[in-house]
């Protein structure tokens, strides 16, 4: 209800990256719905190497405006995680603001693809660069405050490629199998202070990142890529009969693990992939 602090996360503030559109806008959105307030950061324009259309700011301020029409505080940041100092900006500001960052969602991402020796010394770079070092950018800027109160979850968006590999994808899995020595990382330093620290691993998932024609070509191996292609190509990837998962299933995931309930989990990788690391 408007203007009451009801809900899983009642009364605290997060901090999402990537929260334009995509999972991070899934994610901003059902934490909010849960109670609590928002800093949303998003790059808002194109990244070299990213072969598909960019999130823009608009997209930011939509997320941001439905976030005010449930009664949260909300505040914007343009700004790249792969830039520490704007990130470590962004987070004061955000406390500042907000008063608090109890909450992190680590969900700035990006996708190319490329045989692995083929990969550009450009694509290596900035998918490591936005992908892991990004993530640790994120929770490096919000550990301080996190310490310095004596709580605090951080959830980073993985991805079924932190277990496995996949063709064309050797950049993509090096940062994600990153992404989950990092999160475990952080979770054996901070667990001493009650900084709780995850992972939520996803299948392919229905966002801009995956449903654009350059993404489809390449999966199924011409274009243009007709979508029932698409869908059972992934149907062979994934066990369950489902040939992707929504944003919002990775952001009720999210919310559990940033919510009491989840409490004495950490260093946990939650996979959302519809058995898809069961093959």
């Amino acid at each position: 209800m408007k203007g009451e602090d009801r809900g899983r996360v009642a009364g605290k503030a997060a901090f999402v990256t990537g929260a334009a559109r995509g999972i991070g806008r899934a994610c901003a959105l059902r934490i909010a719905s849960e109670g609590a307030d928002a800093a949303l950061l998003d790059i808002g324009r194109s990244i070299e190497t990213v072969p598909y259309a960019a999130a823009h700011a608009d997209q930011l301020e939509a997320t941001a405006s439905d976030i005010r029409g449930m009664g949260r505080r909300v505040i914007t940041f343009s700004a790249d995680v792969r830039n520490g100092p704007a990130v470590r900006a962004s987070v004061e500001e955000a406390i500042r603001h907000l008063g608090r960052i109890d909450i992190l969602v680590a969900a700035a991402g990006i996708d190319s693809w490329n045989d692995a020796w083929k990969l550009t010394d450009e694509q290596w770079r900035t998918m490591i660069d936005v992908n892991l070092t990004g993530v640790w950018q994120s929770a490096k800027a919000v550990t301080p405050h996190m310490l310095a109160r004596g709580s605090g979850a951080m959830v980073f968006i993985g991805s079924v490629l932190s277990h496995r590999p996949n063709q064309q994808f050797a950049h993509y899995a090096a940062a994600k199998h990153g992404v989950l020595g990092l999160m475990r990382s952080f979770a054996l330093e901070l667990a001493a202070h009650m900084i709780r620290v995850n992972a939520v691993d996803p299948t392919t998932v229905a966002t801009d990142m995956t449903m654009n024609e350059p993404y489809m070509a390449r999966a199924v191996g011409h274009s243009p890529a007709a979508l029932e292609e698409v869908k059972e190509r992934n149907l062979r990837w994934n066990t369950m009969p489902v040939p992707w998962i929504e944003p919002i299933d990775v952001a009720n995931a999210v919310l559990f693990l940033s919510s009491d309930e989840a409490r004495y989990i950490t260093g946990v990788s939650l996979l959302v992939d519809l058995g898809a690391t069961l093959k």
